[in-house]
């Protein structure tokens, strides 16, 4: 019985002692690469190296990393800090949405190329947005155009080059975008 209640005991701990929960199995390995560090804490008196527990558990150097990445625990974007504890740390996060200026650019641009493209025929306007990616950003190249209209990738190069020549002819209000 005190087996089980050890278990029972470790499993609720492995369960509930941390913010983000890891498998029971990597919290087991990491509890033996702990008592492993501190055994040979207490041998060599200093800390282990990664490759002296990575020879004490019988793994790799890279697996020891591994696990000691997945035991490090997560940090709360409102801890303060700097000198003063002034600055959470959340602040110091860079931002890499899309700023309201950039947002606004695309947007607009976006309107002004769909206005541009009415001039161009159905399959104009197919393979531009197929070759560049407008719709969903992911530019195709001629064949797998060729492949999905049915047409040969010669003829997708020929549409794409007529497109872009009737497009060249409006292209004042594209550079106007590009240099502001």
């Amino acid at each position: 019985a005190y087996w089980w209640i050890r278990q029972a005991i470790t499993r609720a701990i492995a369960e509930k002692g941390r913010t983000i929960r890891l498998p029971i199995h990597i919290t087991e390995k990491l509890n033996k690469i702990k008592k492993a560090q501190r055994q040979l804490a207490q041998e060599l008196g200093r800390s282990a190296t990664i490759a002296e527990l990575a020879t004490e558990l019988e793994l790799t150097p890279r697996q020891i990393r591994e696990y000691l990445d997945r035991a490090r625990l997560p940090l709360s974007l409102d801890l303060r800090v700097g000198d003063n504890q002034d600055t959470e740390l959340g602040d110091l996060l860079e931002d890499t949405g899309t700023s309201p200026e950039d947002f606004a650019l695309q947007s607009s641009l976006r309107t002004d190329l769909e206005a541009m493209m009415t001039d161009l025929t159905e399959q104009q306007r197919q393979v531009l947005s197929l070759r560049f990616g407008l719709d969903n950003g992911q530019s195709l190249t001629l064949a797998k155009i060729g492949e999905r209209l049915n047409i040969s990738r010669e003829r997708v190069r020929q549409i794409e080059r007529e497109a872009l020549t009737k497009l060249r002819k409006r292209k004042q209000d594209i550079n106007d975008y590009m240099a502001s």
